[in-house]
């Protein structure tokens, strides 16, 4: 099993926003690794995986796939490199997650956001579900035996599966998994995932034991789940995968794309969360 502990170093201060008022906001598509309050962040820019790993707090892992997360020039989003989740072919039987990660581990700040971008080719079909993001947690707070605590999927959309006149029959949307309840999240609003351009999610992740937690999430700056009063966590151990996962997608082998992930303390979109007081 990889290696399973982490410290984050916060990068603080006005400097980067001077005659901004101060305001860590940016606009999505503006990405800057020099942010305040961005805690972590990975471009692939420098043509390796030295930003998820360098530390000794993050890698990728492949389970049932036939390559392991890498650096591609294939598809990107900012500069020349991004990264390249593969899933399949499978050596197990039908129905067996083939799973294409990088991950970072902490502890962490008790509340921080976590997003990437995504692009998920049209040439894929996702038959039941492609995970994008999934956290797990430590049931002894020490980063051993990690367990599913969420995930945030995609997934295709099903004649009766949604109300009539919602979403196009076979167009994608996401769930977002509670591995302690066993039942996806109600969205606030089904939003449709593109294929072929990029799209941005941002989680916020309140880590909780209790129902004091909460987990929000935005698809491209628009709220599409929001989960207050919830446990979120057993402790204060989260790892955070990013990338793909899928226990049926054709073809057999097929790659999605991911570039620009950050740990923030702060959004980088501009839609606050309910109650957030707006910033300065």
């Amino acid at each position: 099993m990889h290696s399973l502990r982490s410290t984050l170093v916060l990068l603080s201060g006005c400097a980067a926003l001077v005659g901004s008022g101060c305001d860590s906001h940016v606009q999505l598509g503006a990405f800057s690794a020099t942010v305040p309050n961005i805690l972590w962040s990975a471009t692939f820019e420098t043509g390796d995986l030295s930003e998820w790993k360098r530390d000794g707090d993050g890698n990728a892992f492949a389970e049932n796939a036939g390559a392991a997360p890498s650096v591609t020039t294939d598809q990107v989003h900012n500069g020349h490199y991004a990264g390249k989740s593969t899933m399949g072919p499978t050596t197990q039987p039908a129905g067996i997650a083939s799973s294409n990660y990088f991950y970072r581990n902490q502890p962490s700040p008790t509340e921080a956001y976590y997003a990437a971008w995504f692009y998920i080719p049209s040439t894929i079909t996702v038959r039941t579900w492609l995970s994008l993001m999934h956290f797990r947690g430590s049931t002894t707070g020490d980063g051993m035996n990690p367990v599913a605590f969420w995930d945030l999927n995609v997934w295709p959309v099903r004649d009766g599966s949604l109300p009539t006149g919602t979403l196009p029959i076979g167009s994608l949307t996401t769930h977002f998994f509670n591995y302690t309840t066993l039942v996806n999240a109600d969205p606030l609003v089904y939003q449709a995932v593109p294929t072929d351009r990029w799209v941005h999610f941002e989680i916020l992740l309140h880590k909780s034991a209790t129902a004091t937690g909460r987990m929000t999430i935005w698809q491209d700056d628009v709220m599409i789940i929001d989960l207050p009063n919830v446990i979120t966590s057993y402790n204060d151990w989260v790892q955070w995968d990013a990338g793909g996962a899928s226990n049926d997608i054709a073809p057999s082998s097929a790659s999605i794309y991911m570039d620009d992930a950050t740990i923030s303390l702060e959004r980088l979109g501009d839609e606050p969360i309910p109650d957030e007081r707006p910033q300065p």
